[in-house]
């Protein structure tokens, strides 16, 4: 049916979780524009072959990989606001000059259709679970209206069904990871945030191949000492767009915390670790998913 259901969910502790559903797929409160309108725009887009989606689950390094995007893409050291096919108006988008770069955390059944059929390409992050936890708690407590409150414990919970905003995160992976089976023609290239850490010079070299743009090493480390983690925080700190002043408590969108491997190792308790292992091991069961949790 084409119906948006508006649902809220109280544990018995109190934890409270609210989100629209539409066909199925799950959206915070925060996105602007209607469910309905939002997926039939997205789908419709018209899309260049130069135009460079990035795609993540939320608190996976939107804003840092946008920014190594930009900048290999523009030949230049400056900053930018990411562009979200969720948070922007689609006109507007439309009227980007080429090649434009624009993010999303929507599912991969809702990308423009042109991206499903090969114009364009796709770069995706993939953040271990735990850390994508512990960031995207943070990330809500320090919002207003964004349809989570309560404890750490509570967001776990609810991070842990399949209905959250913009869907599962282990369905989110299989679907990916399904990706070259589903929609044959999509040209992506699948990046891991902790070896992007650990390995950032080789990972940068990767994109820009797949990017298909001039850059040598000179370049790459100079964007390498740009994005650093600190230097962006300070660089992000006092902006903010229009549309999420008005649902953060401080009027600053809190998307730089710490950007550590294995925080999630001071936020969870024994018991559950374990629960989340269990869980992991069971909703990946038949997919070679080899994430670094620390």
């Amino acid at each position: 049916m084409d119906v948006i259901e508006t649902v809220e969910i109280k544990d018995e502790f109190g934890n409270t979780i609210q989100y629209s559903l539409y066909k199925g797929h799950v959206f915070p409160p925060h996105v602007p524009t209607n469910a309905r309108d939002l997926v039939t725009n997205t789908a419709q887009l018209k899309c260049r072959q130069e135009d460079v989606l990035l795609y993540t689950y939320p608190k996976s390094g939107t804003h840092w990989m946008y920014n190594i995007l930009h900048m290999f893409l523009t030949g230049t050291m400056t900053y930018a606001n990411p562009t979200y096919l969720e948070f922007n108006d689609i006109d507007m988008i439309n009227t980007m000059p080429s090649p434009r770069l624009f993010t999303t955390h929507l599912e991969v059944d809702l990308f423009p259709d042109d991206i499903k059929n090969g114009k364009g390409i796709v770069v995706n992050i993939i953040r271990n679970p735990k850390d994508v936890a512990v960031s995207y708690y943070c990330f809500l407590s320090a919002m207003k209206s964004v349809g989570f409150t309560g404890d750490f414990s509570g967001f776990l919970h609810f991070f842990l069904k399949e209905e959250f905003f913009f869907g599962n995160w282990f369905t989110a992976i299989k679907h990916w990871i399904d990706i070259k089976k589903t929609y044959p023609k999509m040209k992506t290239i699948t990046l891991y945030y902790e070896d992007l850490k650990r390995n950032t010079l080789s990972n940068l070299e990767r994109v820009v191949e797949f990017l298909g743009v001039s850059r040598d090493e000179e370049f790459c480390r100079k964007v390498m000492a740009e994005t650093d983690f600190t230097k962006m925080k300070k660089k992000h700190e006092s902006k903010s767009c229009e549309h999420f002043k008005t649902v953060t408590k401080d009027g600053v969108l809190p998307v730089y915390r710490k950007g550590d491997v294995g925080d999630w190792k001071q936020w969870f308790t024994p018991e559950q670790n374990k629960h989340f292992d269990r869980v992991y091991k069971e909703r990946l069961a038949g997919y070679n998913v080899d994430l670094v949790f620390e």
